[in-house]
């Protein structure tokens, strides 16, 4: 078996892993709702039935020798399904989308030894990245202070307070190893000790999110075990850094040179989605919390109203619905979150009948490089709809200005 094709074997028992646990976000039951990229889209009714053409058309992928057209297949359903629902675009679909599509456009021109060495070396750029990025990106004060305790918390309680100096200081050391494992990936001299370093950093992650830690983001295991394989595959005979950087030259190894890259140096700034910065779990996210009013807390479906903590009677009879929470509950996993989506996300509220100040949002920010508290926004009723009887464009007089900052 060629290393192409247990690269791309590797690949597709992942992604059928992977999906098999997010089934929710598309077949349902679901009550958070889908947050389509445009409001203007036409209405599409089968949604749910594009679910299982992914599985099919990955089944074509593993078995076929020329999986040209089922790798276009299962990448244009991954793009429709995320056009009709941007909480669908996860990591790891961006990741091996364009792992797959360096294959179909290698088997495209011919499919000679040089093409399949160019599709190897793409795909092992692309690892390197997430190793560099997903790093580089947690070395913030945040994530450092609070973030990784938060994240190992669970971890932290099955396994005793004595445990806590060892993972504080941990938390300075992960954004370094995880970084040098990518820079180590690229140098033959040292690849061995970097692929030995990202079994155990992979091992580490899957621990949290075993039954000692979190029982959440059911996509973690699958994600993390795929992402170990492929890297033990394609850097057994990986070359070097210059095969790797620049490869043939092809215009599809510049683009993702490009968007995996260049294009996440934007996440220092904190100024694109984790998704394409490779910020997953490094403290880098916006966050979405509401505050729901007793009143329409009262006509919320019992599967919402489950979700929801009472703030009690100092609070004006108010519940706290943490939206990123209700969707990892309900789908499995953590969606990508910014403004925008959480905005949507508020204003699907209506359909319960909310009223006037019935609910507002807060929007927790990314943090600075050297902040260790996360900065918000809270946007209130006017400002996510207005005054009662008012259109669209009164909304968006009226937004910036009633912005609260608190």
């Amino acid at each position: 078996m060629t290393q192409l094709v247990c690269t791309k074997l590797v690949i597709v028992l992942g992604l059928f892993w992977c999906q098999s646990r997010v089934r929710r976000a598309w077949r349902g039951p679901r009550t958070c709702p889908t947050v389509p990229l445009s409001t203007r889209l036409p209405r599409f009714a089968y949604q749910a039935e594009l679910y299982p053409l992914l599985f099919a058309c990955l089944t074509v992928v593993a078995v076929s020798d020329r999986p040209v057209f089922s790798i276009v297949a299962w990448i244009a359903l991954v793009a429709l399904s995320c056009l009709y629902d941007y909480t669908r675009l996860l990591p790891w679909f961006y990741q091996y989308s364009f792992m797959l599509g360096s294959m179909a456009i290698c088997n495209a021109s011919g499919a000679n030894p040089g093409q399949h060495q160019e599709a190897l070396n793409i795909c092992c750029l692309i690892n390197i990245s997430i190793y560099f990025w997903s790093g580089l990106l947690k070395a913030n004060r945040y994530f450092i202070q609070s973030g990784f305790l938060g994240l190992v918390g669970p971890l932290l309680k099955n396994l005793g307070p004595g445990w806590r100096p060892f993972f504080q200081f941990s938390a300075v050391l992960v954004p370094f190893w995880e970084a040098g494992v990518g820079v180590g990936l690229l140098f033959p001299q040292v690849r061995p000790a970097a692929i030995m370093a990202a079994a155990v950093m992979h091992g580490f992650i899957l621990l949290c999110f075993s039954s000692l830690g979190r029982g959440t983001h059911r996509t973690i295991w699958p994600w993390n075990v795929t992402m170990l394989a492929t890297t033990v595959v394609l850097f057994s005979q990986a070359g070097g850094p210059t095969d790797i950087l620049i490869g043939q030259g092809s215009l599809f190894h510049w683009l993702v040179l490009l968007l995996f890259t260049a294009l996440p140096v934007l996440g220092l700034f904190n100024r694109i989605d984790c998704v394409f910065s490779h910020a997953y779990m490094t403290g880098r996210h916006i966050l979405g919390y509401l505050h729901i009013h007793q009143r329409l807390y009262e006509k919320l479906p019992a599967e919402i109203q489950a979700e929801c903590t009472d703030l009690g009677r100092g609070q004006a009879r108010r519940y706290l619905l943490d939206l990123g929470g209700w969707y990892v509950k309900q789908l499995g996993m953590n969606p990508p979150q910014n403004e925008k989506m959480l905005q949507y996300v508020a204003r699907d509220f209506r359909r319960y009948g909310a009223g006037f100040d019935d609910l507002s949002l807060t929007v927790t920010l990314m943090p600075s490089l050297l902040s260790e508290t996360l900065p918000q926004k809270t946007y209130s009723w006017i400002a996510l709809f207005g005054p009662e009887g008012e259109g669209r464009s009164r909304v968006r007089k009226l937004k910036a200005r009633d912005l609260r900052r608190p």
